[in-house]
């Protein structure tokens, strides 16, 4: 089935793999923060994106959605920044806390500060893919 695809369309198509897992993910983690939040849907919708949008490109594989692609991988770092800040950002408010508040988020499974970044290495991963081709070598 993949024997056909180059390359550059295998690589893209690992990444939209990524973002199925990473909204799989996303969905399990912010389960209990969707309420609270309106920001945690940024990830879910992002990756639902680039799900769709990564899928129609592998299969039909045309220079305006492999362009599109690029782009969405582009605000794929943006994503991945935002996130990034977010969770940071909200271990650093923590010294303000009263300690019943403290004592609630101890119950609460801590945030993971990396998670955010693993949006950027879909787009490396996807940058790579939507690179123009490279010659290979004759022998």
């Amino acid at each position: 089935m993949f024997k056909n695809y180059t390359l550059n369309r295998l690589l893209v198509l690992a990444a939209t793999c990524g973002f199925g897992f990473l909204l799989a993910d996303t969905i399990i983690e912010h389960i209990n923060i969707f309420k609270q939040e309106i920001l945690a849907y940024i990830p879910v919708l992002f990756s639902v994106i680039g799900l769709i949008i990564g899928l129609v490109t592998v299969y039909k594989w045309e220079p305006q959605l492999i362009k599109l692609m690029n782009y969405l991988f582009l605000i794929s770092f943006l994503v991945a920044a935002a996130g990034f800040y977010l969770h940071v950002e909200e271990e650093s408010a923590e010294e303000l806390q009263t300690v019943e508040e403290r004592l609630h988020e101890a119950n609460e499974k801590e945030k993971p500060l990396l998670a955010p970044l693993s949006f950027g290495g879909i787009a490396v991963v996807g940058l790579l893919g939507t690179a123009r081709k490279w010659k290979a070598e004759v022998q």
